[in-house]
């Protein structure tokens, strides 16, 4: 009987076709019809909403949302075990603790490199000792060190990591900062001594995806030394090769 009312559908739907301004459109609501009538409303409900469930899906998927991670260091705050290394190449987690450090060296001058579990540079920075020649130099770094990262150091014979203590700044040193933790979020005026040096203030929420980035010290490189920003909660603002940032509120 199905058979006979679908071919009875088919042969009818022919003979419309040339009639209809959209006949495939037409054959679609007849087979539907006849399929619909035979289903059930439940399962026509059930088609509809797993279709609307499958749009939102690709929607969500196509606009990133299940795909974007923000960082979130909160669990790395206050968190560490003082230690001094050599130059060399270490594993967080199993020569380092996890936690949230200061990085000062004794003598010489070098470099800082991180990497994360899959290999993605976090961040990197040059260190500076005591010495002559390095007054200008960068003397501290705060980083976060999570599980499985690896930091790399290079060029200095003993880096000491200390737990960095989180407390309300207004001025920030190289490193990596949290709005909404080390400062309140808001409106700032960025200022900083003028210097020959280069560097530079980076902004974002995702890894590797900045949401501002401002070239700081040598106008000669572009250069500023004043100017104003934004930062919203949970924002990481990241200040490289330049020793010290003030900021100012509005």
């Amino acid at each position: 009987m199905r058979k006979l009312k679908f071919f009875g559908v088919l042969f009818f739907s022919s003979i419309v076709l040339s009639a209809c301004s959209n006949p495939f459109d037409q054959l679609a609501d007849e087979i539907n019809s006849w399929l619909g009538s035979e289903s059930g409303t439940s399962d026509e409900t059930e088609v509809i909403e797993d279709n609307m469930t499958t749009e939102e899906t690709n929607t969500r998927e196509e606009n990133g949302e299940e795909a974007v991670e923000k960082l979130d260091y909160s669990h790395l705050m206050n968190q560490g075990t003082e230690v001094t290394v050599e130059e060399g190449l270490y594993d967080v987690g199993s020569d380092i603790e996890p936690g949230r450090y200061i990085m000062t060296a004794d003598t010489g001058y070098g470099s800082i490199y991180i990497q994360d579990d899959e290999d993605k540079a976090v961040t990197s920075d040059n260190l500076a000792g005591d010495g002559e020649g390095y007054e200008d130099k960068i003397k501290n770094i705060v980083i976060f060190l999570d599980e499985d990262y690896s930091i790399e150091i290079s060029g200095l014979e003993n880096v000491t990591l200390t737990p960095y203590e989180t407390s309300s700044v207004n001025t920030i040193f190289p490193g990596q900062w949290v709005a909404g933790e080390d400062f309140p979020a808001g409106v700032y005026d960025i200022s900083l001594e003028e210097s020959e040096s280069y560097g530079t203030l980076e902004v974002y929420e995702i890894a590797d995806m900045n949401k501002s980035r401002h070239s700081l010290g040598s106008e000669a490189y572009g250069g500023m030394t004043e100017f104003t920003m934004s930062f919203e909660e949970g924002d990481i603002v990241e200040l490289k090769y330049i020793p010290e940032v003030t900021l100012t509120e509005r």
